[in-house]
């Protein structure tokens, strides 16, 4: 199927579970803040997955629920 429709299936590995609880406290320490481009609540989701399509975006975009 994704040959027929010429798609691409790309994935990402970031690491295990106990990577990201050791990073964590890491974080913390010096108080790591991410930048977020646009906040959405969880009724315009679809707005969200379309902003984030373009590619304008830098930083993070955040679902609010």
């Amino acid at each position: 199927m994704l040959l027929a429709r010429q798609q691409r299936l790309q994935g990402l590995n970031v690491g295990s579970r106990r990577h990201q609880r050791d990073l964590i406290p890491g974080i913390d320490a010096v108080q790591v803040k991410p930048v977020i481009d646009r906040s959405f609540p969880l009724a315009e989701i679809a707005d969200a997955f379309r902003f984030q399509e373009s590619g304008g975006h830098f930083g993070k975009i955040v679902v609010e629920f």
